[in-house]
């Protein structure tokens, strides 16, 4: 479990962390406006394993309603802000 109060940078970081480990990417290689599906590769099974990795590495809930219209891992990394943000952790 990671800690609320990291800096946006870690958050970032930790995500990413979780998209390459998943998506078997470089991390040196990931950008924030990659695409996850068209260029990283992932299925819907992925993008399920990202959200619920994310979930528990900082054992938040990202909502449904702006996971289904994450597309980029840059909208990746604000959800996961927005949802500190919302949730007050």
């Amino acid at each position: 479990m990671r800690e609320a109060n990291l800096g946006q940078l870690e958050h970032d970081k930790i995500v990413s962390e979780i998209i390459c480990r998943t998506l078997l990417v470089d991390i040196a290689a990931l950008q924030p406006s990659h695409h996850l599906v068209e260029d990283l590769g992932a299925d819907s099974l992925n993008l399920l394993e990202i959200v619920l990795d994310i979930n528990e590495a900082f054992a938040i809930e990202l909502p449904p309603e702006g996971v289904a219209k994450v597309r980029r891992v840059e909208d990746l990394f604000r959800l996961v802000l927005q949802t500190f943000n919302v949730s007050g952790v």
